[in-house]
């Protein structure tokens, strides 16, 4: 069973760009939480329709997540920081733990007309 997810593109989208919060904890910046918000609901919402959010429970087998990359330009990249966010947001999709996550990269290309990410949810069952 696959789910697939078009995401637009988001500067920044990164884990270094964390604030420090109340009472000492830190926290996402505003862009980033509203994306992988974003990211979250497009599971939910996918799953409920195609009635497959019972064949989601997490069990032995981790879910896999590939992540095709459709840069605006050729700027190099830390893509490490970008999967943090990700697993995060598939994980809270799923309504599962991230440690049930394996996550790899697809393609790479630069798209200045339509940047983005290409995320597939994938049970290795």
């Amino acid at each position: 069973m696959n789910l697939t997810i078009d995401m637009p593109w988001q500067k920044d989208l990164s884990v270094n760009h964390c604030r420090m919060g109340p009472k000492g904890n830190w926290r996402l910046k505003d862009h980033v939480q509203a994306w992988m918000d974003m990211l979250a609901w497009k599971i939910k919402i996918d799953l409920m329709q195609t009635a497959q959010h019972m064949m989601w429970l997490p069990g032995d087998s981790p879910i896999n997540v590939v992540v095709d990359f459709r840069y605006p330009n050729d700027q190099k990249r830390d893509d490490h920081n970008t999967y943090k966010i990700l697993c995060d947001a598939v994980a809270a999709g799923l309504g599962i733990d991230d440690k049930h996550i394996r996550i790899s990269t697809g393609t790479i290309e630069i798209d200045r007309d339509n940047p983005g990410f290409m995320i597939t949810v994938e049970d290795s069952k």
